[in-house]
């Protein structure tokens, strides 16, 4: 029972701090942050190489347990088919008891249940990171949006308010006639010229925000093709370096065999390898 204490201890360990990482993403936003890029950096290459590195050494563990309870339930069938009762009471003595296979059947649980809830909180967190992007861009389109319709309002009051003054303006020419019908002709004009450089200024700065969104685009195209070249230049440099390395022990290969043969290799030239 020590023995079994002592593997199903780890197990326990991992098991619970699995349980308080998924416990800390189902907390509020500013708690489950440091959980939500642990789980994150899981899909990274490196984070995913320790990822399935452990859960390969679990499927390890899980293999035992199954194994060892097996084997108990085959000697047991196999001495009581036998008739081999002696057999059966030394098994009972030595150990193989119903504490053990309880204890067998704990440690395959745990394992099960650790490896299970890798994948899930994995998963999980790949999504609490999926909705925190996307309700920072939610963010940022409300404030966008907010500023637009702010932008508006103000056109709007300005447009509101100079339509009161033409309309007074033409009251007092024609209470007037002949009075100051050029002031209100050059005060209609200029209420105009400015709406007019109003739409002209919306208009300006939609086109800008067009081009510049064409712009991050073609820039996050650009930068997915540079990621994907890049890719393939180092594949292709670990290739070459693989071929320099095996051209380079052949050649080291057939000197050693011409000195053998007592020819001096006096006309080839030693490649030297760059550190």
């Amino acid at each position: 029972m020590a023995g079994q204490l002592g593997f199903t201890l780890p197990l326990l360990v991992i098991l619970g701090l699995e349980s308080l990482t998924g416990v800390l993403l189902l907390c509020p936003k500013p708690l489950n942050t440091p959980a939500i890029l642990l789980y994150r950096s899981t899909y990274t290459q490196i984070g995913a190489t320790v990822f399935y590195t452990i859960a390969s050494l679990l499927l390890l563990l899980m293999i035992t347990p199954l194994y060892e309870t097996w084997r108990l339930y085959q000697t047991a069938g196999m001495a009581a088919d036998n008739g081999d009762a002696t057999t059966l009471k030394a098994m009972l003595s030595a150990g193989d008891s119903e504490q053990q296979q309880a204890a067998t059947m704990l440690s395959f649980t745990l394992t099960a249940s650790s490896l299970a809830l890798m994948f899930f909180l994995r998963k999980l967190g790949a999504v609490l990171a999926v909705c925190d992007q996307q309700s920072a861009s939610e963010t940022a389109m409300l404030k966008q949006v907010e500023g637009l319709q702010s932008e508006y309002a103000r056109v709007a009051d300005n447009v509101a308010g100079e339509e009161p003054a033409g309309s007074a303006a033409t009251t007092t020419h024609d209470a007037q006639p002949g009075g100051k019908s050029e002031e209100a002709v050059a005060a209609s004009k200029l209420s105009d010229e400015e709406v007019a450089q109003m739409r002209k200024l919306v208009s300006s700065l939609q086109e800008m925000n067009s081009t510049l969104s064409c712009r991050v685009e073609k820039a996050n195209r650009a930068h997915h093709q540079a990621e994907t070249d890049l890719a393939a230049v180092r594949t292709q440099s670990k290739g070459l370096e693989s071929e320099y390395d095996r051209l380079l022990a052949e050649h080291d290969d057939l000197k050693r065999q011409m000195q053998r043969a007592g020819m001096a290799p006096t006309g080839i030239l030693t490649p030297k390898k760059d550190e």
